[in-house]
């Protein structure tokens, strides 16, 4: 095998790890985001697989549910339970664990980066004071106005992050039991991300990082001074 070509995929995953690590610690404090992890695909399956040079490593995330924590607001919600809440993105549907919830000018309820949150009808239009349920049934008064559109995938570490603790669908399949997670209002859900892990991570990735680059020099050296013994003849 060509040392060169382990040593630079082996940096490649590195780098994709260390952009990883980068988002979880950025991500630590967002509600509901889930940690990203990058498992790095073997030289000899890039080959075998005929794998493009950027098709080093696999990213997905950690799906584990982040601890609920209470807050003075009706508008946060969280999910009990492994589904999320579906949400229309310029990209299309997307999904997330992020309740910090409000409502816009044209009365939408809508995420903290301006996203419409989905009902079973579409978007949830509101004028005026509402409450959730546990099944996810918004109220005014006495009148049930819309339920939350939650989702429950089979696989859902391979949805894709678009950035901020939503996902897109990417590979993951949606499941076909039914629903079991309730909504619990004035609570928003913690990340999942272990800030010094990630550091111990981080620090690890750098020193791998580095040995390659030593390895990638020292060949780079022993080949040029082979190159000059051959020039004296």
């Amino acid at each position: 095998m060509d040392l060169t070509a382990i040593a630079a995929s082996g940096m490649q995953q590195d780098l994709l790890r260390m952009d990883s690590i980068s988002q979880n610690i950025a991500n630590a404090l967002t509600p509901g985001y889930k940690r990203q992890t990058v498992t790095g695909i073997g030289f000899a399956q890039q080959v075998t697989a005929g794998l493009a040079a950027e098709s080093v490593a696999v990213t997905s995330i950690n799906p584990q549910p982040g601890t609920l924590r209470p807050t003075a607001n009706p508008l946060d919600l969280a999910i009990d339970g492994a589904a999320y809440f579906e949400v229309a993105t310029e990209q299309g549907s997307a999904y997330t664990r992020q309740g910090a919830f409000h409502t816009d000018v044209r009365g939408r309820l809508v995420t903290a980066s301006g996203a419409a949150v989905m009902g079973s009808g579409g978007e949830i239009l509101l004028n005026g004071a509402f409450a959730v349920d546990a099944n996810g049934d918004v109220r005014q008064g006495d009148q049930v106005v819309a339920r939350l559109k939650l989702v429950n995938f089979s696989n859902p570490e391979a949805l894709q992050p678009i950035g901020g603790g939503v996902y897109v669908q990417g590979g993951a399949r949606v499941a076909e039991e039914p629903l079991t997670s309730s909504v619990r209002s004035s609570f928003l859900e913690n990340s999942n991300v272990n800030t010094a892990q990630e550091m111990v991570q981080l620090t690890a990735t750098v020193r791998h990082f580095e040995a390659m680059q030593k390895i990638l020099q020292g060949y780079d050296d022993s080949l040029e001074k082979t190159i000059r013994k051959l020039g004296e003849f």
